[in-house]
């Protein structure tokens, strides 16, 4: 695919994540033709739904460590895991694609009428010992810690991005990037402001780091998608620069402020301060302000409302989805067996295999884990019954055809826990375990 002839052509790597489906979305606004490039290691192709149904947006599965697929004259790379759960998860394909995925943007720009906007991170600063950071300070930043995967990663980015402008005058823009938030979070990204959310919604402590005294600016999404296109039209662009909110607010308050808004009143859970963790972060705009004239205009508490509001609205789906998939019609009726000993636990199972399955959709790792344990501990005493059964009454087929399906979901949840798959994990407890553990209700019943 090559450049328009009518609609300028627009690449955004990292398309299903949460700022570049934003920023897709922003782009067809403003009359692009659009490319999306995405391996989906962490993004979600629900967050391109409103973008798929565009006739001039192209989705790529693809990465950005490889020869590219398309070229165009404008280019917003956001292809990397952006939160520590993320990018901890696999540091050297986190490192890689910010290093290669910089290498690859130069061989298509150089030599060509090409603009690459590079998503950089505040992260780039580490733990500050400058407050607020211009772009000036060099940053403090830990090259063999856990987060080094990320910051040194898009430390060497920002440096051949920079080398490729000097050397061969490659349009290369770079943005850092400090904390912004807003719908399509997702739900296990880690980040302080999806976990607080998640947790007051489902009705969970609200778990703080430290003793909450550390501090962050949040800047809503939509003020950060402006602040990225007019880096990109700008005609004189000087960079870094900066782009985030300045207000600053200490993660006690923002707990406090989630709390009001969802109009809860939870608990909140301490634990330690993760390696490296920066105890202030706040940007310096003095320069988006004077090149760009950025201002952000959502201030905390809107843009919270928004969020909180587009947080329920899936999270009420994904239970929906949950309850359309555990409709169910009895199918075996048995006269007496060791089951009906198992009727007064039922419920207790069933809702543990239910909660089990939501932790997992929404990718609260500590409860899922947990869960499966119960989970595993409840289908072995089933299977133990449900054996004794059949053997009780080896002529009935359908008892049989109960206990091999057990067995059958048994291994398969043992599969997807081995590869820690957590979307396959909720998909078997929602759509097979229970089935199953209803089909043994029904003859505790009989």
């Amino acid at each position: 695919m090559g450049l328009g002839t009518v609609r300028r052509t627009a690449l955004v790597t990292g398309a299903a994540g949460f700022l570049g489906s934003h920023l897709c979305d922003r782009l067809l606004e403003e009359g692009f033709e659009v490319v999306g490039l995405d391996n989906l290691m962490t993004g979600d192709l629900i967050n391109l739904d409103a973008a798929g149904r565009h006739p001039h947006f192209h989705f790529e599965i693809g990465d950005v460590r490889e020869k590219l697929p398309v070229y165009a004259e404008l280019v917003f790379n956001f292809a990397c895991p952006a939160s520590p759960i993320h990018y901890q998860h696999d540091p050297y394909a986190t490192l890689t694609t910010s290093v290669l995925g910089a290498q690859r943007l130069i061989e298509m720009a150089r030599g060509r009428n090409c603009t690459i906007v590079h998503a950089s991170t505040s992260e780039v600063y580490g733990d500050p010992l400058v407050h607020p950071q211009p772009e000036s300070y060099w940053g403090n930043v830990n090259p063999i810690g856990e987060r080094s995967c990320y910051d040194e990663g898009k430390r060497c980015a920002e440096t051949l991005l920079h080398d490729a402008y000097r050397r061969w005058r490659v349009d290369a823009r770079i943005v850092r990037i400090f904390n912004t938030y807003g719908p399509r979070m997702a739900f296990d990204d880690g980040r302080v402001v999806s976990s607080f959310i998640t947790q007051a919604l489902m009705g969970q402590p609200l778990t703080v780091f430290g003793d909450g005294s550390q501090s962050r600016s949040f800047c809503y999404v939509d003020d950060l998608i402006e602040g990225l296109l007019r880096v990109a039209f700008v005609n004189a662009f000087e960079g870094p620069v900066n782009l985030g909110n300045p207000g600053e607010l200490t993660i006690q308050d923002l707990a406090g402020l989630v709390r009001e808004l969802t109009e809860t009143n939870l608990p909140i859970v301490r634990r330690g301060l993760p390696e490296d963790d920066p105890k202030k972060r706040q940007p310096d705009i003095t320069k988006a302000r004077q090149l760009l004239n950025f201002e952000p205009v959502i201030d905390i508490r809107e843009g919270l409302k928004r969020t909180i509001l587009n947080f329920q609205a899936r999270l009420l789906e994904i239970a929906n989805q949950r309850q359309r998939g555990l409709q169910f019609t009895p199918v075996v009726s048995l006269d007496s067996s060791p089951l009906r000993s198992l009727l007064d636990a039922f419920p207790g199972y069933l809702e543990l295999v239910s909660s089990c399955g939501d932790a997992h959709r929404i990718g609260n790792r500590m409860v899922a884990a947990e869960g499966m344990i119960g989970v595993s501990e409840a289908l072995g005493v089933i299977h133990r019954a449900v054996a004794q059964a059949t053997q009780a009454a080896p002529e009935r087929k359908e008892l049989r055809a109960v206990e091999q399906r057990l067995c059958q979901v048994i291994a398969e949840l043992s599969d997807a826990q081995a590869a820690q798959d957590g979307v396959r994990l909720a998909d078997l407890l929602e759509h097979e375990a229970l089935p199953v553990l209803r089909r043994c209700r029904t003859e505790c019943q009989v």
